[in-house]
């Protein structure tokens, strides 16, 4: 049975699914039903009460003007609100709603891929929302997969270049994002740091442009973005240059191609993102197993680990979660055991730097017992890019040490 690696790319109005086959080298995108033009599948569902069936995405449009039932829109945009709906004696949130056009999506699509499995998804998303990871985590589940990801659309970006041809990527590179909530400016740029390659990405609104633009005078539009792309060509040097977004897809820039195909290669898709996804579902993190890390806002630089001694006598790192990944995939738990002592050593490792800070914490009211006979669990979980906390748990020693029960938390911070 063929495997099947799947990229999703999760925004407020659509949707893209890329897949990668086993055997195959490139992701393909799945093309919206009847139009080969566009990737983008909506967010949308249809529950036929003819059929008792829900449609999703582009099937929506085929189907609900045949059918009796109920027209569901703005899914993504109610996740997380109190709205509710009752469809059929049935009342859903928009977290059921959400789960039930994901799911339909990635099952309908499994279903015209005979003899296939699927092996593992990857999600980028936009921004992080908690609402809608907890849907995700239970999309993992409901699929009944143990590859599972979610990645910045930063992430998502960078996974996609690297897994180009490295002309693309011999300097910086750059993109345009062009879509309803404006025009960004992504850059990533290259140094290397003692034997660390450190791939920095920035991402910035450009505000001279609007997306209300796009339906004025294009050849204004055309004049403002290309004095936009030179300022941003003379910044340094860039070998490739991507646009993507809505706002690219009538294909008005002409001026401004000039300015960007000046030395330069230039692409344009709606796709990179669930392609880059994709990457990483098939291949796993690029960086991983390599001296490189990816440096953006969301990403955490630290290693955070324990110092433990050996039976040499020597200490040694031992990491509870590594950086170089976005904060919300900064997770992990160890256990460890100790020895005659109250304290625990935290280590934060800085991976670009390789810089090491320590952090001493003494854990009171625990009842005296032999070296070796308490057992901590220690756990990493963070808030945000710049706050978390390490959590502490006394769980004993079997029967003949009962837990305490207690718990030890030590805030956290990187706040400037």
């Amino acid at each position: 049975m063929n495997e099947i690696f799947l990229g999703l790319d999760l925004c407020d109005n659509n949707m893209q699914i890329s897949f990668c086959k086993g055997d195959s080298i490139e992701p393909e995108s799945i093309y919206q039903l009847n139009n080969t033009e566009t990737y983008l599948l909506p967010n949308t569902m249809y529950f036929s009460t003819d059929e008792n069936k829900w449609y999703v995405g582009s099937e929506v449009s085929r189907i609900k003007f045949s059918h009796n039932g109920k027209l569901v829109d703005d899914v993504v945009g109610n996740v997380g609100t109190t709205n509710q709906l009752i469809i059929n004696g049935v009342t859903y949130n928009y977290e059921d709603l959400l789960l039930i056009l994901l799911k339909t999506q990635i099952e309908e699509f499994m279903v015209s891929m005979t003899e296939c499995s699927l092996a593992a998804l990857t999600v980028t998303v936009e921004r992080y929302n908690k609402n809608i990871f907890d849907v995700l985590s239970k999309l993992k589940e409901e699929l009944n997969i143990e590859k599972f990801c979610i990645l910045s659309h930063e992430n998502a970006f960078f996974q996609y270049i690297m897994n180009q041809d490295e002309s693309v990527r011999s300097n910086s590179i750059s993109m345009f994002e062009f879509d309803t909530e404006g025009m960004y400016y992504y850059r990533m740029d290259r140094k290397k740091l003692n034997s660390t390659v450190v791939y920095s990405l920035t991402k910035t609104k450009l505000e001279e442009i609007e997306y209300s633009m796009v339906f004025g005078d294009r050849e204004q539009l055309d004049e403002l973005f290309a004095k936009v792309a030179l300022k941003k060509m003379r910044e340094t040097y860039i070998s490739s240059v991507f646009l993507t977004g809505t706002g690219f897809k009538d294909k008005w820039i002409k001026k401004s191609q000039n300015v960007l195909c000046d030395g330069r290669r230039v692409f344009i898709g709606q796709n990179i993102y669930t392609k880059g996804a994709c990457y990483h579902a098939k291949h796993g993190a690029y960086e991983k197993g390599r001296d490189m890390v990816l440096n953006t806002n969301d990403f955490i630089a630290y290693d955070i680990g324990v110092r433990i001694g050996d039976q040499t006598g020597k200490t040694k790192f031992y990491p509870i979660t590594l950086g170089g990944r976005e904060w919300y995939n900064m997770k992990g738990t160890v256990n460890l055991f100790l020895d005659d002592t109250n304290r625990v050593e935290i280590i934060y490792r800085n991976r670009i730097t390789d810089e090491t800070q320590k952090e001493v914490v003494e854990i009171h009211g625990l009842p005296k017992r032999p070296p070796k006979t308490t057992k901590l669990s220690i756990e990493v979980e963070l808030y945000d890019e710049k706050n978390g906390a390490i959590i502490i748990r006394d769980m004993g020693f079997g029967k003949i040490y009962p837990t305490t029960n207690k718990i030890y938390r030590k805030e956290i911070s990187w706040a400037e």
